[in-house]
């Protein structure tokens, strides 16, 4: 029986016995770093194509003709080896037509590298959210956003509710959701992902998502359920009616942020008009408010309000009435950022501080209530911020 691939490594093992190792799953196939290089005309920078927290992403062509992505985890990375095989093995369990496929891995020395099957439509921040129908000759009529919004929920809803355990994305937005030849949606970047045991309400860890997705409680308390990933969809749902990002700093303030324009709209009853005007009024207004609609539940600033993600799948598709719902105000990460508060600096602090105390006690009811629905997840702590320290931070990044 092959060795792990830290214990070979550790004692000088071949890298054979690597090969041996991960090749139990039956799965995952083992490629050799010469053979990445190769793919990749040894990671020449015009075979890039995208970048992020945990390394560099290159489109190759493989030795069987397959072109993948390629995606290079950084030196600086936090993610460890044992992290690494963690994420190879659940990937490669994981199969669903609305989430990126994982063909293999590299583990030579000290390089770590997955390899994905390529999309060829790239992700929704470089086609959609830059003008994609302008820019890239995509069409996005109104039935191909529905189909996205639908499949992304749909992927969502089986890493939260299928897939045992269950998996927290940890950073659902524009840029990791991909697009097939046909325009189908994937979901990418399992980097992030957290596996959750049915014997715990949250996971406490730094925090890890992306500005704009952010759902409060995880920016600010660092911890993070599936109601943090129910957040983040409801933005990017958001963002595929509107066709605009989370945050546009080139608009007048008070329309900046999509998720404030969309709760002032919807309570002037003028949801209609975030809709995209590239789309020249061909699309079902219904449909498109009903869609916003479903965005602002999953927004909502309780955590508990929002819906799973399996009611949102039946809320897009009409086997379930939005219009019965209440709709409360969503979480807005502006409040923690002192941008719209107004007034002597002790007044800020003390309206965040409100703020962030509300978010506290939430979570502690959360954890130690024995009622009520309750989030299945995983323990993994690796210095989660006080909510002191997430918010001065956020107010440094923006």
């Amino acid at each position: 029986m092959g060795c792990s691939w830290f214990s070979c490594h550790k004692s000088g093992g071949e890298p054979s016995e690597v090969h041996r190792e991960l090749s139990v799953t039956g799965k995952v196939k083992i490629y050799k770093y010469k053979e990445i290089r190769q793919a990749t005309n040894d990671f020449d920078a015009l075979n890039k194509i995208g970048e992020g927290g945990f390394g560099s992403v290159y489109k190759g062509r493989l030795k069987d003709g397959k072109i993948a992505a390629i995606k290079v985890l950084s030196a600086e990375s936090r993610q460890g080896v044992k992290e690494f095989l963690t994420e190879i093995n659940v990937i490669s369990e994981i199969q669903h037509e609305n989430l990126v496929k994982l063909y293999g891995c590299c583990v030579e020395g000290s390089h770590r590298i997955l390899v994905y099957n390529y999309m060829e439509n790239m992700s929704l921040d470089m086609t959609l959210l830059a003008g994609g129908y302008i820019k890239s000759g995509i069409q996005f009529d109104w039935r191909t956003r529905s189909r996205i919004c639908v499949g992304v929920a749909k992927g969502l809803a089986f890493l939260h509710e299928e897939v045992r355990p269950h998996i927290i994305h940890r950073d659902i937005k524009a840029s990791n959701i991909l697009l097939d030849r046909d325009l189908s949606p994937k979901i990418s970047d399992f980097g992030l992902a957290r596996l959750m045991p049915p014997n715990m309400t949250h996971v406490s860890t730094r925090v890890a998502g992306t500005i704009g997705y952010l759902a409060p409680e995880y920016a600010v308390r660092g911890q993070v359920t599936r109601k943090a990933d129910i957040y983040s969809y409801g933005v990017l749902l958001m963002e595929i009616v509107s066709a605009r990002s989370n945050k546009n700093s080139r608009l007048p303030q008070g329309y900046q942020y999509l998720l404030e324009r969309a709760w002032d709209l919807y309570e002037r009853s003028q949801l209609v008009d975030l809709v995209d005007t590239g789309l020249n009024g061909v699309f079902d207004a219904e449909e498109a408010c009903r869609y916003l609609k479903i965005g602002l539940l999953c927004t909502q600033d309780d955590p508990k309000l929002r819906p799973s993600m399996s009611t949102v799948v039946k809320l897009l598709t009409g086997e379930k009435d939005v219009e019965n719902r209440r709709i409360t105000r969503p979480g807005l990460i502006s409040d923690f950022m002192d941008l719209k508060v107004k007034g002597p600096v002790e007044k800020k602090t003390e309206e965040v501080n409100n703020r962030v105390n509300n978010y506290t006690n939430l979570s502690s009811d959360n954890a130690s209530s024995s009622t009520g629905t309750r989030d299945s997840s995983y323990a993994y702590s690796s210095g989660a911020s006080s909510s002191t320290t997430a918010v001065t931070t956020l107010s440094s990044t923006i």
